[in-house]
């Protein structure tokens, strides 16, 4: 046996062992634990896709929560009781809105019929311009064909993807009755549904889930509600600029604009591309140029003003960002999950804001601790 002074010389098969370099074993280790993580993002995924019919309502009532909880809060400080306060809100927004798609629905349908042709012709009177300023129109039509062509191709397998989307959303009246039950009660008990969940968290937990939670609810709140506001504030802009230039199909423009708000940056382009497209085939080139005039004004105070004004509490996303959201949103559960992707994605950024900035502060205090019960 070699003791400490005298040690067994090295063999060969010691000597030919080479040591691991501390860049592959951090990789090795990054990309394990890389696998795992993924693997149970996909089955979380996989099981809430098999269970939609349940998670859509969920997720859409507790959307819609944030614009019905300040209202009833405001009928309860008047002494009303939570569960007639819930009802008048939940029970008269669903009126209210009822009320007005039945007022315009006769002249909304008549009019959305109509946009599809006029697009066309808005297509044909670009080209006819261009023609004009002498760029070759037999080359730019087949260069249309073929982008149309490609388009189709490509986005078949997506527009399925957004009508099954859309079928899952609106099968039957049993997922439409869930989701007005659940939107009852996100605001009739909203604040025992809280305390509920704090009961049930480890005491050293309790703290920093509440402040989560809260930061959570802060930046879903005001991203729908800002998103709502700045949409109805374009929406109603650039109808009343529509109107005053004397554009046709006013309603169903505003009513692209709107939604358009709800998807930025691919939104406000499609939506601004139409109206021109209209613009441009009832009025002409001059009709067309004002059109443009009137959205990027609009654009641009929506974006200078209305966002920096109006979003304060909702956590700014990139365009990178928001695009790959709207990806992922659109793949998994086609146009219900790309308009649900962007609060999914802000609630997101902003837990991980909150849970970065405790860490800072527990670094910087010294307290290992403070990260869990700060």
């Amino acid at each position: 046996m070699a003791d400490a002074t005298n040690p067994r010389p090295r063999s060969r098969d010691d000597l030919d062992v080479q040591p691991v370099p501390q860049w592959l074993h951090r990789a090795a280790g990054w990309s394990w634990r890389g696998l795992v993580i993924g693997a149970a993002v996909l089955a979380v995924l996989a099981v809430l896709t098999r269970l939609s019919v349940v998670v859509l309502p969920l997720i859409i009532a507790l959307i819609l929560a944030t614009l019905c909880v300040p209202p009833a809060t405001w009928l309860r400080d008047r002494g009303l009781p939570k569960s007639v306060a819930a009802a008048i809100v939940v029970v008269g927004g669903l009126a209210v809105i009822v009320g007005v798609l039945a007022a315009i629905a006769p002249s909304f349908a008549d009019q959305i019929t109509d946009l599809r042709p006029t697009v066309d012709a808005g297509i044909d009177r670009a080209l006819q311009e261009l023609d004009v300023l002498g760029y070759d129109r037999e080359r730019l039509t087949e260069l249309l064909q073929q982008a149309r062509e490609q388009i189709a191709s490509s986005s078949s397998s997506i527009i399925s993807g957004l009508v099954g989307g859309l079928a899952v959303a609106l099968s039957g009246l049993a997922g439409v009755a869930l989701l007005v039950v659940l939107l009852f009660f996100f605001v009739k008990d909203g604040d025992q549904i809280t305390d509920w969940f704090l009961a049930r968290t480890p005491p050293h937990r309790r703290e920093l889930t509440a402040a989560v939670g809260r930061r959570a609810w802060s930046a879903l709140s005001g991203y729908v509600r800002g998103t709502a506001a700045i949409a109805a504030i374009d929406a109603t802009a650039i109808g009343i600029g529509l109107a005053i230039i004397g554009v046709p199909l006013v309603l169903p423009l505003a009513l692209l604009v709107f939604l358009g708000a709800f998807l930025p940056v691919i939104g406000a382009l499609l939506a601004g591309l139409v109206a021109v497209l209209v613009a441009l085939a009832s009025g002409g080139l001059a009709t067309g140029l004002f059109t443009l005039g009137l959205i990027v004004a609009v654009q641009q105070v929506e974006g200078n003003v209305l966002q920096p004004l109006i979003m304060r509490r909702a956590v700014a996303l990139h365009p990178i960002v928001v695009l790959t959201a709207l990806a992922v949103g659109a793949t998994l559960a086609g146009i219900v999950g790309a308009f649900l992707s962007l609060p999914v994605a802000a609630v997101t950024a902003a837990v991980g804001n909150e849970l970065r900035l405790r860490a800072e502060d527990a670094s910087s205090s010294g307290d290992p601790q403070a990260s869990t019960t700060a």
